[in-house]
């Protein structure tokens, strides 16, 4: 009897897997085989929503995506459509396809994606900010990484791209004991031992302040997008005629700015100190500034900038070129992390640069477009209670644009020792905060 009874629970067990095998799941349906479904999905990775019982977009995208690897990596042929029929069940239930859908290729997408992304990015095999999205570039770090892999003697097929359970587990592991050099592996107790392995950016550089001896670089000559550091040679260009004091209307061409800029704001007509717009320049990075300031110091935007360039070529910027006055991604606008460097070093040694630059806070007067207005460097290099605090660092500028990655150019002083580091190309903002440490603590240990 009790033996009966025994095999009638197993029985009752596995009838909901058997059930949900004979029947289909579509968008709209409810109840105990889409929560069974939805676990399934989870388990794999693929479903990012909650397991609610409720088939909506997200299990719908979750089975398209199971559909996709199955006919892409398994050779199956079922219906791609978000529908959970019969053989799309039996196969996302098989056992035997628990790793080619767990595994992630080109076309993937979400949160694991991203985890991936920024694992490939702190072994220094990916070089571009986590978007969540598999696509070329990521394939080409995957399958950069398991060609490492196989030569360690650690992966075992050929290389081909596809992140599968082995290769996360293996990307997870500490491969510093294959001699792997990578940023995650830098010992910020040994600053002297920094190399070029160990950082984010795509380039930097290290220079002495007072002397601009170069302390540490690397890649530093390489042509880079500078993005809104740009607006140091703008602000440098524009302090050149003094009348920090006078008061200018804004021009027309203020407004002409592309439509995902950043902006101080300012409006044509509008009035204010030349100061107050060139701290909106530098402390709000505003596009909508930086071309108000051009017209105002130029006559036009087009004058300016070919006043930037002599300038720069004035301070020894030999591989610089710059075709606008804030940093708006175009193909002819490019400096290296030494040329910026060099400009910095210039401007740190002008008082009303270095004032402008290390403000952390800064109050607009109210003008007939606005009321007063309060601007502030927020960066978490600046924030004692931000993890990536630096108390030596002061001002001086960043930028960002997808092409450019992130870029910054700081000083920072300690100990009676002046300091001006360069970083560009960084993956992500809090991965420049890290190289710039890395940067200032190498410099402040040398002798």
């Amino acid at each position: 009897m009790k033996r009966t009874l025994l095999v009638l629970l197993c029985l009752c067990l596995l009838l909901p897997a058997a059930a949900l095998a004979a029947q289909t799941c579509q968008p709209g349906d409810s109840g105990a085989a889409v929560t069974q479904l939805q676990q399934r999905l989870a388990e794999l990775g693929l479903l990012e929503g909650k397991v609610d019982g409720l088939y909506g977009k997200q299990t719908s995208a979750a089975v398209t995506e199971a559909q996709r690897l199955l006919n892409e990596l398994g050779g199956f042929d079922v219906p791609q459509d978000g529908t959970a029929g019969k053989r799309t069940v039996e196969l996302l239930f098989d056992e035997s396809n628990t790793a080619l859908l767990s595994t992630l290729c080109t076309g993937s997408r979400g949160t694991r994606v991203r985890e991936l992304q920024n694992r490939l990015i702190d072994l220094r095999f990916l070089n571009e900010m986590a978007d969540g999205v598999f696509g070329a570039s990521t394939k080409a770090a995957v399958l950069s990484f398991q060609t490492k892999a196989k030569g360690w003697g650690v992966f075992q097929r050929e290389p081909d791209g596809l992140a599968d359970p082995e290769t996360v587990q293996i990307l997870s592991d500490d491969l510093s004991v294959y001699g792997w050099q990578a940023p995650e592996y830098y010992d910020f107790t040994r600053p002297d031992t920094l190399n070029g392995n160990y950082l984010f950016s795509q380039s930097c550089i290290l220079m002495d302040g007072p002397s601009g001896e170069v302390l540490f670089e690397s890649a530093g000559r390489e042509r880079r997008y500078p993005a809104s550091t740009t607006k140091m040679l703008t602000l440098l260009t524009a302090l050149e005629s003094g009348g920090l004091d006078e008061v200018v209307t804004i021009p027309e061409e203020a407004a002409d700015v592309p439509a995902d800029s950043s902006v101080m704001p300012v409006s044509p007509g509008e009035q204010m100190r030349k100061a107050d717009l060139l701290y909106g320049l530098m402390l709000r990075s505003g596009n909508d500034a930086a071309n108000a300031v051009a017209v105002l110091e130029a006559g036009s935007v087009e004058a300016f900038v070919e006043r930037m360039n002599e300038k720069a070529a004035q301070l020894g910027m030999g591989d610089s070129h710059f075709a606008n006055p804030h940093g708006y991604h175009d193909e002819e606008h490019y400096t290296t992390a030494y040329d910026l460097a060099l400009l910095a070093r210039i401007g740190m040694s002008d008082p009303d640069f270095c004032r402008i630059v290390t403000c952390l806070s800064y109050t607009l007067p109210a003008t007939s477009k606005r009321q007063a207005l309060t601007i502030r460097n927020d960066y978490e290099i600046f924030d004692p209670a931000s993890a990536f605090y630096l108390p030596y660092a002061a001002g001086i500028k960043s930028g960002y644009t997808s092409r450019a990655g992130f870029c910054y150019a700081g000083a920072a002083q300690q100990d009676g020792r002046s300091l001006i580091a360069v970083v560009l190309g960084a993956p992500s903002r809090n991965r420049a905060w890290k190289d710039l440490q890395k940067l200032f603590e190498y410099g402040f240990s040398q002798p």
